[in-house]
Formats: C-alpha cells, structure tokens, sequence
C-alpha cells in the first residue's frame, strides 16, 4: 500500500510544488492549482486528471481509479492507495502535476529526468 508520507515525499520533490490545507486535507499545489489532495480515509488520493482521460483509467481498473457522481464537473477521480502499485501511483502524481504546472517547469523537469 502507498502511504499518505510516501505520497507527500513524492509530491513534495516536484518543482514547484507545496503542500496547503484543502477542508483539513492535505492538498499539493503548483500555483496554487491543485493536483492532489489526500483523504482523511488514509486510502484514498483525489487526483487531477483530464475529463477526456478519466473513463479510460476508470474502466480500466475500477477497483484502483474511481470517479463519484459528485465529480462529473470535475478533471479528478479518486486513486485507492491500498490497490495501487507504487510506481504507477508516482507516474499519476507526476501526470497531475503537469497538467497544473506551467509548460516551461514540465519542460525543465521532463528534460531533468531523460538527462
């Protein structure tokens, strides 16, 4: 199972990142853009993602991703940290993060890591 820690510790060494208070959930921003926020369950991450992304992932693995109905208006789903290899949960922190930070940090960073 992913940690809510090994959650933070990831989100926090992406540029640019810091962590602020969401409805006394811990969320990561880019700007004050969220990306991330994890749930007081200790299981559950809400995380950004694209609305034309979003079905693929939840029919993919239903048990890992999954979309409420009160998220239908929004570009998140809900990750389950106790279903997810942790790998994959870094590679979908690194996608929410980049589609909240500006192009030129992703570029940076991107560039960084092929390096």
């Amino acid at each position: 199972m992913v940690t809510a820690d090994e959650i933070r510790s990831f989100a926090l060494s992406l540029p640019e990142t810091e962590e602020h208070d969401h409805w006394e959930k811990p969320s990561f921003r880019v700007r004050s853009k969220i990306f991330a926020v994890i749930q007081p369950d200790g299981v559950s991450l809400v995380i950004k993602t694209t609305k034309e992304d979003r079905p693929a992932y939840t029919m993919m693995d239903p048990d890992v991703y999954q979309m409420p109905d009160s998220f239908q208006n929004l570009a998140f789903m809900i990750i389950r940290l106790d279903r997810i290899h942790p790998q994959e949960c870094r590679n979908m922190l690194t996608l929410a993060w980049s589609l909240v930070a500006p192009k030129k940090v992703v570029k940076a960073f991107n560039g960084a890591i092929s390096s």
